[in-house]
Parts: C-alpha cells; structure tokens; sequence
C-alpha cells in the first residue's frame, strides 16, 4: 500500500490488537495525510488513569465521527460499528500476537523510563491486559472479517506483515 493510495480519503479507521503499531501509523499518515488525529484512548482516558463512562464517551465519538475529516486510532470494539458506518477506509493492523506482546512490553518499559504515552493511554502493565493483548487475535479476528464482508463497500487494507505498511 502506498501513501498515494490512502490521499484520497478523509475518514480513516486504523484498528487492531494494542502492540500493532496503530498508533505510529496513525501519527506518521495523519501528518502526511494532514488530516485531524483522534486517538480513541486520548478520548477514553482521564488523567485520574480512569475511563469515561460509556454514554460520555458516546457523545464525544459521535461529536469527532460528524467531523468532515479524520483519522481514527484504537480498536473499542464496542463502538467499531458505529465508526466502520463513518469512515470512507479501513487499515487493519493483524501481526502475530507474539510481536504484539513484545511491543507492549516495550512500549512500557521505553515510557516508564523516558515518561511518555503513546496514544493517550496510561502506562500500565498488568497480567489481565497482557492476557487480552495474547488473546485478541483468536477473539476479535472472526468478528472483524465478518465486518469486513458486511462493509464491502469500503477499501480494507489488511495488513498482517511489516513490510505491507504504507511507504
């Protein structure tokens, strides 16, 4: 996939396991693309390390997802539907579980050290999100290709190897 590819579109959905690099791509096209960047966990997470509730959150996808132009990183699958009946393409990021863990893993000890975020979320590694990140593939991965069939109409790009990511 080339970067040429993807000018054409205003509303982007970048989805995918934590640990798949949504995020980097996600601020390496939005500035090229110049496009408006909504990181779904800068919308979720407050900065008391909580989440909003459920119909806040809500209301705030729906403000961004009115938005003529965007680009949107994180997978919430709770509100997938609503963002794939907004987007005009999906990039989906589907890299073995393995490199998803070990990218987390780094990704927390790289942050704890240097004090930085990726995304918005906070910087937390614990067993349960170790355990949903090893597990996302065999639990999410039926449920996105049913998706991808039932919004045939929109372009997925279905990136399951490094060297496939936009140059």
């Amino acid at each position: 996939m080339e970067k040429t590819e993807l000018s054409v579109y205003q509303r982007i959905l970048i989805i995918g396991s934590p640990g798949s690099g949504k995020s980097t791509l996600a601020n390496q096209l939005a500035n090229q693309l110049h496009l408006p960047l909504i990181h779904l966990d800068q919308l979720n997470w407050q900065e008391t390390n909580t989440t909003l509730a459920p119909e806040v959150f809500d209301q705030k996808l729906e403000q961004v997802l009115s938005q003529e132009a965007w680009l949107i990183d994180g997978h919430y699958s709770r509100s997938l539907e609503a963002r794939l009946k907004a987007c005009d393409c999906v990039i989906w990021l589907d890299f073995p579980r393995l490199l998803c863990v070990y990218r987390v893993i780094k990704r927390y000890l790289v942050g704890k050290t240097q004090g930085m975020t990726l995304g918005g979320n906070p910087l937390l590694l614990e067993k349960d999100f170790l355990k949903f990140v090893w597990q996302f593939n065999q639990e999410n991965r039926a449920n996105i290709s049913q998706l991808q069939q039932n919004y045939l109409d929109l372009p997925w790009f279905h990136i399951q190897r490094k060297k496939d990511l936009p140059k």
